[in-house]
């Protein structure tokens, strides 16, 4: 079978940084192992596939190279770049709210455009977030993340977080030790497993630009991602948990991430009305034919 694929790279305006992302808009008669193989093909982490729905604008599935996942945030802000796009008919408001159907629900996305009718950026709208609290030694975090324990900020209370999936925010003293980690895979999964987090989002306040709030990276052997470009979710779970102890009273917030994997990638979180919405900017870099 023959199929038209979009690489699209999330959260970044360049071809050369973000998260890349598959789209498969008319994927009708593909099974499954196909929709994994395609992911695959493209080297991607997941691709999108965009089906009619009768309860939502669009009904989207997500597949890795390996499993069917339940929600995917940047393949969400690559699918719905690329539905605005080749929106014959454009919102004179230059803002559309659209629904996609997925596994983990109904969701709300918001496209934002620009005066020129392409999209400018796509937000989703998270889950309410989930604060659980965690207990771990500090030393064992840092034997994991293979840096020295006064380099972590242990004076933050350790919790997982949740908008989606949850995630432990470790923040470290500087962009100097979040740069230079080179953390030991093996130990943070079984870290993640024993905590129940699907991943560690390791952080610093000391930022590449001035408007940022934090520097990320992601570390999620868990799922066979050892470390995550730039991550959606997680970024939206930690914005949430610096609100609620008051490292922060912004309503949006920039979070910088990939720079240091040369995937350079910003994402936005805005909290609008107790809601949380992750979003950024897309760059559609090739559509590629496969034979799947």
């Amino acid at each position: 079978m023959n199929i038209r694929a979009i690489k699209v790279n999330s959260f970044t305006s360049e071809k050369e940084g973000g998260n890349p992302a598959g789209v498969v808009l008319k994927p009708s008669g593909l099974i499954p192992d196909q929709m994994k193989r395609i992911s695959d093909l493209l080297q991607v982490s997941e691709t999108a596939y965009v089906f009619p729905s009768k309860n939502a604008d669009y009904h989207v599935r997500f597949f890795s190279p390996a499993v069917e996942v339940d929600l995917c945030g940047h393949a969400t802000i690559a699918t719905f770049t690329v539905l605005g796009n080749q929106m014959q008919s454009k919102p004179s408001s230059n803002s559309l709210r659209l629904t996609q159907q997925t596994k983990a629900g109904i969701l709300p996305v918001q496209i934002q455009f620009k005066n020129t009718a392409e999209v400018d950026s796509v937000f989703m709208k998270q889950k309410n977030p989930i604060f659980e609290p965690v207990s771990f030694s500090f030393q064992t975090l840092a034997e994991t993340l293979m840096i020295d324990t006064e380099e972590l900020c242990s004076d933050l209370l350790p919790e997982r977080v949740s908008t989606g999936l949850f995630t432990l925010p470790v923040c470290v003293s500087s962009f100097s030790v979040l740069k230079n980690m080179k953390p030991d895979f093996h130990r943070v999964k079984r870290f993640c497993r024993k905590h129940q987090v699907g991943s560690l989002h390791v952080f610093t306040f000391d930022t590449i630009e001035s408007k940022s709030l934090y520097h990320a990276r992601n570390f999620a052997p868990l799922y066979d991602i050892n470390e995550d470009p730039v991550t959606g979710t997680a970024n939206g779970a930690v914005c949430s948990y610096l609100r609620r102890h008051q490292m922060t009273r912004s309503t949006e917030i920039i979070c910088e991430q990939g720079d240091i994997i040369n995937k350079s990638g910003r994402v936005t979180v805005k909290f609008l009305n107790d809601s949380v919405w992750v979003g950024g900017k897309a760059t559609v870099d090739e559509s590629v034919d496969l034979t799947v």
